[in-house]
């Protein structure tokens, strides 16, 4: 009878001290996942998207937030709004690299008075770049109204799928950052891949936030207001359908090394023009050969660089050489000479040009290892798929362009 009487209370207490435990689990489990928070955790951010089975990209992993005072008021404005206050489309400097040119990028967003699109490839030994960049972005004005990030990483061996690219949530503050700022960009260690310069190329232009791009290594130095004063002729010229290219002239200290890819005509004319005037005008220059390089304002829509070249060959003169800090290796062949077999015309712009920061002398015994490797498999095989790319899809032009060489 006492066991009878016993078992509804035993039963009560179970239940209670179930519940009990439940929860103190879910108290416990909401301390955990603050704590966490507050160590540091990833939330993902961007999905990305595998490309040719090798590569994750995504898009806007950081994105420009450009803020405007008006009637005294600082707001934020929306997307197509940003530096459009004259109703003009911006031109957005197009630029890319790894981890070790992340301090140029930084330089650049006080250089360049325009928007900047940076595609920046990374791998598991660079990742500590995606902690550094994202506290640049929240703590550096100048480069958060800027900047866009976009993001390129090879997949893992057997990687089915991409998976989305998360953003690290630092416990540093900007005062902190700011100070050491030197230090902590010093710990990023470079990605340890072959760099596929034509992949980053096209993405830093795909995730541009506006329709005219200047296309530019970020080791490059422009002229001052450089994006101010080519703004009103960019509009007028290039819209993506009447196949004209703005070509840059650029002045190399290091001319000795390669002058023939960075010539172009008319120097005392656009010395004239761009010291008795202050309007800055165009003249129609001809094409000068397949190892001509010289950076160019195109379209969103016009053509774009050839994606299947391995890294370390020739992949501009396409579009047109520039040289890369990282590796230093000629990129715009291939986008220039695409741009004459789609009979695009190059004409000069007056007032504006760039300089090179400087030129890497010695190979490494690693970038001396990526050149074997990209003559050795990849640029047989590339430069006979451009070839025939280009006679297939432009057959009315090789007496114009010429037979494309490496």
């Amino acid at each position: 009878m006492r066991n009878e009487q016993l078992l509804p209370e035993m039963i009560t207490l179970n239940r209670n001290s179930k519940y009990f435990f439940v929860v103190s689990l879910t108290i416990l489990w909401i301390f955990l996942l603050r704590r966490l928070d507050n160590i540091k955790m990833f939330a993902p951010t961007m999905e990305t998207v595998m490309f040719d089975e090798q590569y994750c990209l995504g898009y806007n992993f950081l994105r420009s937030q450009k803020s405007y005072v008006i009637y005294y008021k600082k707001i934020k404005t929306d997307q197509n709004f940003r530096f459009r206050e004259d109703g003009l489309e911006p031109v957005t400097l197009t630029t890319h690299g790894t981890s070790g040119i992340i301090e140029e990028i930084e330089k650049t967003a006080y250089r360049w008075d325009g928007p900047i699109s940076f595609a920046l490839f990374i791998d598991f030994h660079s990742k500590l770049a995606l902690e550094y960049i994202a506290d640049l972005h929240r703590c550096d004005q100048k480069f958060r109204e800027k900047v866009s990030v976009h993001i390129a990483l090879r997949v893992s061996p057997y990687q089915m799928f991409c998976q989305p690219i998360q953003s690290p949530k630092s416990l540093r503050s900007c005062e902190d950052f700011i100070l050491n700022q030197k230090k902590y960009r010093s710990e990023i260690d470079a990605p340890f891949e072959l760099y596929p310069f034509n992949i980053m190329r096209n993405l830093a232009r795909k995730g541009a936030q506006s329709d005219i791009h200047l296309l530019m290594d970020a080791d490059m130095i422009t002229s001052n207001g450089f994006a101010t004063k080519v703004k009103k002729i960019s509009n007028e010229m290039i819209d993506g359908k009447n196949k004209n290219a703005l070509v840059i002239r650029i002045f190399e200290f290091h001319h000795k090394f390669f002058f023939v890819g960075h010539r172009i005509p008319d120097i005392q004319k656009w010395f004239n023009v761009s010291i008795e005037t202050e309007k800055v005008s165009t003249w129609e220059i001809p094409y000068l050969g397949a190892q001509w390089e010289t950076p160019v304002i195109i379209h969103r829509n016009d053509v774009y660089n050839a994606d299947y070249f391995p890294a370390r060959i020739r992949d501009v003169q396409s579009l047109v050489r520039v040289y890369l800090k990282v590796v230093q290796f000629q990129q715009f062949f291939f986008q220039i000479y695409k741009l004459c077999r789609a009979n695009y015309t190059f004409n000069l712009l007056s007032h504006v040009f760039s300089v090179h920061e400087g030129v890497k002398i010695d190979d490494t015994i690693f970038s001396k290892a990526v050149s074997e490797h990209s003559r050795k498999y990849g640029r047989n095989k590339a430069f006979t798929r451009y070839v025939k790319e280009m006679d297939d899809l432009y057959p009315h032009t090789t007496e114009r362009c010429g037979k494309f060489q490496m």
